[in-house]
């Protein structure tokens, strides 16, 4: 898959075992030399051959947390790499998911104003949304991407088997994503998230790659014409707005995309309330939403905590608070004129419902 941008046109290409491919990789390019940012979770798990892959470049290992995401931290990221002689002929490598995507993305964009970087995604959901789209985001104490740029990786190589040793959480937390963009999608998109969602091995590799690649070229419709975010891109954050103040006012207990279904359930019932989308449909997408619902309290997080969050949105542009409902397949629409009272009534019913997961 090819990806037009305006800062710099890059590739998505899928790959089998990877940590075996690294002439084919990085053969044509040229460099001085390689340095690896790799997530901690994913090193504890394939440690042998990541060394291997590596050989003599130097190497960081990160504990992929949103407290590593932090606009603290990255002093010690840039100390480290400088500190090593890192050079603008040099290349940044990422193994890892959406959390050391979203650091090195930042620190590419930033240190020497620009440097080439190659990103492996690890989890499903930064092979399945994140990888593309150019946003970097870091966090700004407890408030979650407030500050980013937008920064492509140069390439991009997807191995789906890396899915296979992903927790139960953070394979939800993919699928979450992975939802989304398919009930933002058509009625065929639809339909073939339907039959995935039914598979017996949600992790079988060729189920992945096609569900995969078909969740980027439905992310790609969405930003190719508004890749910085000014009008329909904004749709993207269906499930988000919600969703951003759960992890902030969790603390980041729940992972991202699991963070994401509930608020695409959350947006859905409002939109119910404002009878903006049928009871029907809203029901036969709840029973999607129910089933990978994360095993969380919702009793444990105060409705204020979370308008608190809702606050610091940064799509909302007024006084109130700004949301993406819900209307049906593809229809979904931007709404800014939310009354905290609206969040207040919205979720007392919502956690109601939510305790019957």
């Amino acid at each position: 898959m090819k990806i037009n941008s305006k800062i710099k046109n890059y590739s998505v290409e899928m790959i089998d075992n990877l940590l075996e491919r690294k002439d084919k990789i990085f053969s044509s390019l040229r460099y001085r030399r390689l340095f690896y940012l790799v997530d901690e979770n994913f090193f504890s798990i394939y440690e042998k051959k990541i060394k291997e892959f590596i050989g003599e470049d130097f190497f960081y290992v990160i504990p992929a947390t949103e407290q590593n995401k932090s606009y603290f931290k990255l002093a010690d990221y840039y100390r480290v790499l400088v500190g090593n002689n890192f050079m603008r002929s040099d290349i940044l490598v990422t193994f890892g998911g959406g959390i050391l995507q979203d650091i090195s993305g930042f620190i590419a964009s930033t240190l020497y104003r620009g440097i080439k970087w190659i990103f492996f995604p690890t989890t499903l959901l930064a092979q399945a949304d994140s990888c593309i789209g150019s946003k970097t985001s870091i966090n700004f104490e407890d408030s979650k991407n407030l500050i980013g740029t937008f920064y492509p990786p140069d390439f991009i190589y997807i191995d789906s088997g890396f899915c296979r040793t992903l927790t139960e959480d953070y394979f939800n937390s993919g699928l979450g994503e992975i939802i989304k963009f398919h009930l933002m999608s058509d009625s065929k998109g639809y339909t073939l998230l339907k039959e995935y969602l039914s598979s017996s091995d949600l992790r079988d590799e060729g189920l992945l790659k096609k569900i995969i690649l078909l969740t980027l070229g439905i992310k790609r419709s969405y930003f190719e014409s508004d890749e910085f975010d000014s009008g329909r891109r904004n749709l993207l954050n269906y499930g988000h707005c919600f969703g951003h103040a759960l992890e902030s006012a969790s603390n980041f207990k729940v992972c991202h995309g699991e963070a994401v279904i509930v608020g695409m359930g959350f947006a859905n019932l409002l939109s119910l309330k404002r009878g903006i989308i049928t009871k029907e449909k809203y029901d036969e997408f709840e029973r999607i939403f129910r089933k990978h619902y994360p095993r969380f309290d919702l009793s444990t997080i105060s409705v204020d905590a979370l308008i608190g969050y809702l606050k610091r949105d940064k799509k909302r542009i007024g006084q109130d608070l700004t949301m993406i409902l819900c209307e049906d397949i593809g229809k979904q629409i931007k709404a800014d004129d939310i009354k905290e009272s609206e969040i207040k009534d919205t979720f007392k019913e919502f956690a109601a419902k939510y305790k019957e997961n």
